[in-house]
């Protein structure tokens, strides 16, 4: 008795210094992730260059590391509450005019298949060098395998879509609910399902979503497609009268954009899509050819006001400028504009009736400039 009162004695010791050196070292720390690379060679053309994590919904980095030896560490704690999010890893080119470039992952489960990103989960992910290109100087191609693929990222490797459409649309619905509950917790189908919501029928793309895992609940992206099912569009394409929106002294307003005595002009835009920025050269010259008898505005769907704000410092736009924060006028605009591919100009009378809108970005006469300034003829 006495002997296994010695053992019990020594075993708690034990793990009381087992759970000491856990805590000192961050064992079982749920709220980090740990990226680490092998270039397997410490004479690559990244050797004591810089890498960046970055998010991919707000394009920001969060950490940077340098490549010693060959290798890198990079660590993104998110605090207690971490939830997966959109990454990616991009590395210095030395080029000034694309100063970074985008690491690929080599798909496990499509052939020949590369990816750019991937989600960013707590624990501890582990690179190994594929393969290195280099086109040319300015153009070089870093791809990584991943040793172990964590569940999200499983998931976007896939390339899941939901079947749309009238034909087999019984079998269809079975596919897609099947889906959904094979991955409740999905962030990518989460995506996935926004990207598809006008091409679903709207009562089964709410039943969809409601198949999710309710620890996303909370999500941004769960609530706004929540917001958008649950919105009522009674006005089709005609823009509301009133908006609620950011300023860019950080102040939320309810804002009137239609000018009843002009024509309006409204462009849906971000400070991290390219494409954006090119047509901004076009605005200005409408708007310093047209400003008397054109209203121009601009609404940013960014997530990061910072990056919103910076955009502007450096694009020196005249006009009115919002932020679009989430919620029910995210929602109500994205049903009548379908916000998720941007650039998109809406030209309106003064009423607020659309006189003509127009989805990306484009040159010659599909130019924003040339074709507004001849509608206004």
């Amino acid at each position: 008795m006495m002997e296994n009162s010695r053992i019990i004695r020594a075993l708690s010791r034990t793990v009381g210094v087992l759970l000491m050196i856990c805590v000192l070292l961050g064992c079982g720390d749920s709220s980090e992730m740990i990226v680490r690379g092998d270039f397997r060679d410490a004479h690559t053309f990244l050797e004591g260059k810089r890498l960046f994590f970055g998010d991919a919904e707000t394009r920001n980095f969060l950490d940077t590391a340098t490549v010693r030896d060959g290798k890198f560490e990079l660590r993104v704690k998110k605090g207690k509450n971490f939830a997966p999010f959109r990454a990616a890893i991009l590395f210095e080119t030395g080029n000034p005019a694309f100063p970074y470039q985008l690491a690929g992952y080599k798909n496990p489960y499509l052939k020949k298949t590369y990816e750019s990103g991937f989600y960013a989960e707590p624990g501890i992910m582990e690179l190994k060098l594929d393969t290195i290109r280099v086109h040319s100087p300015k153009n070089k191609e870093v791809v990584f395998t991943i040793n172990e693929v964590n569940k999200q990222t499983a998931v976007s490797f896939h390339h899941y879509a939901f079947k749309t459409g009238s034909k087999d649309s019984a079998d269809n619905r079975v596919y897609n609910q099947e889906l959904v509950r094979k991955h409740p917790y999905s962030l990518e189908l989460l995506r996935t399902l926004n990207f598809s919501k006008t091409s679903l029928d709207a009562r089964e793309a709410k039943q969809l979503l409601s198949l999710f895992d309710p620890n996303l609940h909370s999500n941004p992206g769960y609530i706004a497609l929540k917001t958008y099912f649950e919105y009522e569009n009674k006005t089709g394409s005609d823009f509301p009268t009133e908006v609620a929106l950011k300023t860019t002294d950080d102040k939320s307003v309810s804002e009137v954009l239609v000018d009843s005595s002009k024509h309006n002009l409204i462009v849906f835009w971000a400070s991290w899509c390219g494409p954006c920025r090119m047509e901004i050269p076009q605005i200005k010259k409408l708007y310093e050819s047209k400003g008397a008898n054109l209203n121009v505005v601009s609404i940013s769907v960014d997530k990061d006001q910072n990056a919103w704000k910076k955009a502007m410092e450096k694009e020196q736009m005249p006009w009115k400028q919002f932020l679009l924060p989430a919620g029910e006028t995210y929602a109500m605009l994205d049903k009548k504009y379908n916000l998720q591919t941007i650039p998109i100009w809406v030209l309106l009378d003064g009423n607020g009736k659309v006189v003509d809108q127009h989805v990306g970005y484009d040159t010659g006469a599909n130019a924003v400039d040339l074709k507004v300034a001849a509608l206004l003829k």
